[in-house]
């Protein structure tokens, strides 16, 4: 079996799932109102505005940021566990906030309908920490919400054929244009023109898929994607307690 056919990109109409769209799993929480999602997005541009009010560059916005979420490993090493995950909201770049904020109102609802809240903000925040912890032990710190993003299109990449209702707002074009856009990004790194936190896009969307293996085929049959995922987590962890207990 190929991987094409194992891993299946979404198609772009929903109709083209087949019999598979008759599962509708989504409908479940059909009228649940997406406030993970919502207090996320707030949250992040409360944090935008507040970290540019008096210049980006400025002595006040640096220790704002690093206050609110932007952490080094010095910053492990001093107990600061909770920084992998509060650095997902920072932005600093209005172009940053705008495409992760964009991709999150696209892709948040359709995962809290599938989901649920409460496991929604579980996937939060571990994909946040992953993809943050990941970045900053191989490529130094990074700030967004760019690698919970690609954790969430990797899960739905993985998860579609049983979360149908994904379809209605993630396909084959969304995942195509997520990839692209990876690759762009480290073109522009590459290149020098501009530094991305491209380790935590390719971790989060790794996580995010070996999570949505799990998802669909569940713990019976998927347990192998369930160990890998927890591996990820579990390293993770290690690394920043590793971080502490070196201090």
């Amino acid at each position: 079996m190929s991987l094409a056919s194992r891993f299946p990109f979404p198609p772009n109409d929903p109709e083209d799932a087949g019999s598979r769209y008759n599962s509708r799993l989504y409908e479940r929480f059909e009228g649940l109102l997406p406030v993970v999602t919502y207090s996320v997005i707030l949250w992040c541009t409360v944090v935008y505005f507040l970290v540019n009010k008096d210049g980006a560059d400025s002595v006040a916005s640096n220790k704002l940021t690093h206050f609110l979420g932007f952490t080094t490993y010095q910053d492990l090493c001093n107990g600061r566990w909770w920084g992998p995950i509060a650095s997902a909201c920072v932005h600093i770049d209005l172009w940053h906030i705008v495409f992760n904020m964009l991709w999150l109102v696209r892709l948040g609802p359709l995962m809290e309908r599938g989901l649920g809240s409460f496991k929604t903000v579980i996937f939060f925040i571990t994909a946040a920490f992953v993809s943050s912890t990941v970045q900053l032990s191989f490529a130094g710190p990074g700030i967004g919400f760019s690698g919970v993003v690609y954790a969430m299109g990797g899960f739905m990449w993985a998860a579609w054929p049983r979360f149908t209702g994904f379809l209605e707002g993630f396909n084959g074009t969304s995942l195509r244009w997520l990839l692209i856009w990876q690759a762009f990004c480290l073109v522009l790194s590459w290149g020098g023109m501009m530094p991305i936190a491209n380790t935590a896009h390719i971790s989060g969307m790794l996580f995010g898929f070996l999570v949505g293996l799990w998802a669909c085929h569940g713990t019976k049959q998927g347990w192998y994607w369930l160990c890998a995922s927890t591996l990820m987590l579990l390293a993770c962890i290690a690394f920043c307690a590793l971080a502490a207990f070196s201090n």
